[in-house]
């Protein structure tokens, strides 16, 4: 009896072992796809991953791909970031099967339609604050106004604010940064509409004020 059940157990085990996921795992810095090694992954990485990082600084735009192991809660949509001179998009696809992620990813192309969305933004290297915040109009699914301070270890801070998509604001701007180092603070997000109304609220008290003194007179 004792055999059996141990019979049954070693089974049980090489099953387990022999469903395990296998992924490429690769990173590039230079293009939309990579040539890597294959990894079985571990018993709580159930998907097979690939992220494209697309950044623009002025004129000068980067790349970052890698493929790896995966969890479900991993696989978000698409995360943007729109501040002055300055846009990240990040692309995530996932599947369940073995080597499912040897593949090129296709680049992502910006969608340019307004949303009616308008936040204060900024951009400034160096610094943990802005200096001056200017309206941008949001574009595509960009519907939720962000603000944070990123930096890396011994590395200079950068402060930005502008338009996001929902899981931008979920990840608090992390989604922006390839690589696990990135340190995020003085996270806010906040509604485009509040801010807009808020910038209106100077006007709207001197034509009150005007008002009231043609009454008087």
């Amino acid at each position: 009896m004792k055999r059996a059940m141990l019979i049954i157990i070693v089974c049980s085990a090489l099953v387990t072992i022999g469903a395990a996921l296998k992924c490429e795992v690769c990173y590039s810095l230079s293009s939309n796809s990579c040539s890597g090694h294959y990894e079985t992954c571990s018993s709580s990485q159930d998907r097979c991953m690939e992220t494209l990082t697309q950044t623009s600084i002025g004129d000068v735009e980067s790349v970052a791909l890698e493929k790896s192991c995966g969890s479900l809660y991993k696989c978000m949509h698409p995360a943007s970031l729109t501040a002055p001179n300055y846009r990240v998009s990040v692309t995530t696809l996932c599947c369940d099967t073995d080597y499912c992620n040897n593949r090129t990813m296709n680049w992502k192309t910006e969608n340019s339609t307004l949303n009616g969305m308008n936040c204060p933004s900024c951009f400034s290297k160096n610094s943990e604050t802005c200096d001056k915040l200017i309206p941008l109009n949001c574009t595509g699914n960009e519907t939720h106004c962000i603000q944070f301070t990123a930096s890396r270890h011994r590395g200079s801070p950068v402060t930005m604010a502008g338009c996001a998509t929902e899981n931008m604001k979920k990840s608090q701007g992390k989604a922006a940064f390839w690589g696990d180092s990135i340190q995020v603070s003085r996270f806010k997000a906040f509604n485009g509409g509040m801010s807009l109304q808020a910038g209106c609220l100077p006007t709207i008290l001197a034509i009150l004020t005007a008002m009231k003194i043609r009454s008087t007179e």
